[in-house]
């Protein structure tokens, strides 16, 4: 099945990550970081199956060696929070062969972004046991590089000039000025236009190779799908969860794909019964001479004494006829029980049924969304607060400084972390009742929310075993409308399949040849009885 999964990421400075390491850990290789004057060595990672550096055309060839090319990207990087790289994490369809997956890659990648002026790092990966997660990572340079392959600035500064065409001085008296970066490729819509390509190169080779499957990138939302989507569990989840033991979140994402595949179930046998219902009206309105008031349970009746009376005509004393008697009656019982229990008597009845079931099956979904999106928001506070606490130090330094001068030195430095405490922090407080963390709190919220779902569960096994038995109804009933119709008016087109037609002729023409079979039965029994009284002659 193709996977979605399509993910984009900036490798900064600030996060104390470095690109020497991460391109020796997507290619499996022993890397030397300048920088730091240590080797990053990843040569027994295994599920490595391919990798390749693409250049564009102007770029330096000594950029094929993986070792030189990101110790030149982290020279050029001088800031202490400098973005050092652009990583993108791609899942291959597992419908492709690893050749084709190759080529797939490559074209985009060149097409993307090797066409731009970026230098494409990719490796392909399929873990074990292979086969089940082909995926691939690229890494991307951040800077362009000139003619002769030097690397250029990421942006320019340009000064705001008045109406007269004068620079403008702030109220520090400092001239004013703006950013204009170098290239687009930090627009924001470019992962938007990434994710398309990469949608559209990729059920492109799924139809040239003759698979059927294809794959969206897009969220349920945007498709109009009424989906509860689950949770992103992460790397530590993901591994706990395959040696077998359960997260919290994992249990979220089970719970959250049963109730989406029950109440699509569901919905899928309220849109069948709501069509036939609208069917039904009309033959029963064809019918409506003879039957001035059809009872839901009445049709029902006469449908089984038929079933009954061909039954006899076919087996007439064998042990299977009394099973089957037993099992309709069985089955009459229980929805005639069903129709009496709920007051339904004709199609109207039960098309009012059907309605209040699809209202109960919508509000639990409606409940779902709810349980989803307060979970998330509690993973929000959450992930806001862990934030605030590791950058506690650094705001309670900047706390203590009293000298002007030397804070807003610090705060040069530390904007980033400031900002982001700040930022959580407000976060934190908006959300929060109380205006006071605690985290036992959110952690029982959470397990009352799964218990909710479970509770969901259960609510929904009742509206299941109602729905089958309206299916077992409308089954039952539209036999026995068509027969009707039929013996009414021979000529009119039944709604049934042709495959449907033919089966009921072939029925009809075998039970016409058992009664005609046992009438000639019956004639030679009463013949031979006739004969022998003649033989023995007059009774005394």
């Amino acid at each position: 099945m193709t996977c979605p999964h399509f993910r984009v990421k900036i490798s900064s400075r600030s996060r104390n990550q470095n690109a020497v390491a991460q391109a020796a850990y997507q290619s499996g290789e022993r890397l030397y970081d300048e920088r730091s004057r240590r080797t990053k060595s990843y040569a027994k990672k295994d599920g490595i199956i391919y990798t390749e550096i693409l250049l564009p055309a102007h770029a330096p060839p000594e950029y094929e060696d993986r070792n030189t090319l990101w110790n030149s990207v982290e020279q050029a990087e001088t800031q202490w929070n400098s973005q050092l790289a652009r990583r993108i994490e791609i899942a291959l369809p597992v419908e492709l062969p690893l050749e084709t997956s190759i080529e797939m890659l490559r074209r985009y990648c060149l097409e993307q972004f090797v066409s731009r002026g970026m230098i494409a790092d990719i490796a392909i990966h399929d873990p074990s046991p292979p086969g089940h997660n082909p995926h691939a990572h690229v890494m991307l340079t951040m800077r362009a590089l000139d003619e002769q392959g030097r690397w250029l600035p990421k942006c320019r500064k340009e000064y705001i000039l008045d109406a007269a065409g004068n620079r403008i001085r702030d109220g520090n008296g400092r001239w004013k000025s703006r950013k204009i970066p170098a290239t687009d490729w930090d627009r924001l819509d470019n992962v938007e236009k990434w994710r398309q390509a990469w949608e559209n190169i990729q059920n492109q080779y799924l139809e040239m190779d003759g698979h059927p499957e294809r794959v969206c990138l897009k969220s349920y939302e945007r498709q109009g799908k009424d989906i509860a989507p689950t949770f992103h569990m992460g790397p530590a989840a993901t591994a706990m969860e395959r040696r077998g033991i359960q997260t919290e979140i994992g249990n979220l994402n089970r719970a959250i794909r049963e109730m989406n595949q029950r109440i699509d179930g569901l919905k899928y046998v309220i849109r069948e019964l709501s069509s036939w219902l609208s069917r039904v009206r009309a033959e029963i309105a064809a019918i409506q001479e003879e039957l001035k008031e059809p009872s839901l349970a009445e049709l029902l009746r006469e449908r089984f004494s038929q079933r009954k009376e061909e039954r006899f005509l076919t087996w007439e004393h064998s042990r299977t006829n009394s099973r089957a008697d037993q099992k309709d009656l069985e089955r009459f019982s229980l929805m005639a029980n069903y129709l009496t229990e709920h007051d339904l008597n004709t199609v109207v009845d039960l098309d009012e049924r059907l309605h209040d079931k699809e209202e109960a099956v919508s509000m639990r979904k409606a409940h779902i969304h709810e349980i989803r999106k307060r979970v998330r928001q509690i993973e929000k506070i959450e992930a806001a607060a862990e934030r605030c606490f590791a950058l506690k130090p650094i705001h309670d330094q900047y706390i203590k400084i009293h000298w002007k001068l030397k804070k807003e030195h610090f705060y040069k430095l530390h904007k980033a972390e400031l900002d982001e405490w700040k930022s959580c922090d407000r976060f934190l407080h908006a959300n929060i009742s109380g205006k006071t963390y605690y985290p036992q709190v959110f952690q029982e919220e959470k397990e009352k929310l799964l218990s909710d779902l479970d509770r969901i569960t259960e609510e929904l096994k009742p509206l299941e075993d109602e729905t089958r038995i309206m299916k077992d109804i409308r089954f039952y009933v539209s036999d026995l409308l068509l027969q009707k119709q039929r013996k009414e008016d021979p000529s009119m087109p039944s709604e049934r399949s042709s495959a449907e037609r033919e089966s009921a002729g072939a029925r009809a023409s075998v039970l016409n040849r058992l009664r005609e079979k046992q009438q000639e039965v019956g004639r030679r029994t009463s013949s031979r009885i006739t004969t022998s009284r003649r033989r023995s002659g007059p009774e005394l």
